[in-house]
């Protein structure tokens, strides 16, 4: 691990810098070439060198060697230091912070619609701290923000999907929010709508109000490392049907 000089570095200095958490099941990184190509595109886009997906993999499973964790999640930082690119790796057993049926709340902190640097995964992440950890002292499980034209639109560390459609389950559809609205593109969030394409369920890109929620069935989040994560919508028990169809397929993303 190369040594970070608080001094010199940008991500600690300024939060210039990106990352990418990911998870390992023994000695296989799920969803490797993902986050890296994402790590990449972020790289291309602000002019930035871009990494060698072959030294990351090899320091990776170098690590994952020596730990010896059966389960681990795995943090990439990119900064600056000294203007030359600094490559940081977190290695640590993976744990799962949701409960099975997680709360939500929703941040009054008003994002600008379609503000593109939250597109990439910047450690620039004040905001997404404090109101996280505001909402789990109060008993919820994440916190949702929205943006200035009443758009929903992401967690601090998830994408959000509704479910709606009417008895016997006709006209079923489900929404999450466009990315055009200001939001990562999350891997898992990309996981869960190839898996809707796959089983022929109408999944559909666009903007989500509150106004719209109120008559969602079904309410998820995704997140790489997690999964598919159900969201308790009521005090009434919920079987939530097509949430679990969906995070059965999903997990076997995780099966060694």
């Amino acid at each position: 691990m190369n040594n970070i000089n608080p001094s010199l570095n940008s991500a600690f200095k300024y939060g210039f810098g990106f990352f990418e958490t990911m998870r390992s099941i023994g000695s296989r990184i799920i969803f490797f070439d993902e986050h890296i190509n994402r790590l990449n595109s972020s790289l291309k886009y602000f002019d930035l060198t871009e990494v060698n997906r072959n030294e990351i993999l090899e320091e990776i499973q170098r690590e994952i060697k020596i730990k010896k964790f059966k389960d681990t999640r795995i943090r990439i930082t990119y900064s600056l230091q000294n203007d030359k690119p600094l490559i940081n790796f977190e290695f640590s057993p993976y744990r799962n912070p949701f409960p099975e049926n997680a709360k939500i709340t929703f941040s009054n902190y008003l994002l600008k619609h379609s503000d593109e640097l939250r597109k990439h995964k910047t450690t620039n992440y004040f905001i997404n701290y404090y109101e996280y950890q505001k909402a789990t002292t109060l008993g919820f499980n994440e916190v949702i923000f929205c943006d200035d034209r009443g758009h929903i639109l992401e967690g601090s560390r998830t994408n959000i999907f509704f479910i709606f459609y009417d008895k016997d389950f006709k006209n079923l559809q489900i929404l999450t929010p466009n990315t055009e609205c200001g939001l990562l593109n999350g891997i898992g969030r990309q996981k869960v709508i190839e898996i809707c394409h796959q089983n022929n369920l109408k999944v559909k890109e666009t903007t989500i109000t509150h106004k719209q929620i109120s008559r969602a069935k079904e309410i998820f989040l995704t997140n790489s490392l997690h999964g598919i994560i159900p969201i308790v919508i009521s005090n009434k028990k919920h079987k939530m049907p097509i949430t679990q169809k969906l995070k059965q397929q999903f997990d076997h993303f995780f099966k060694i």
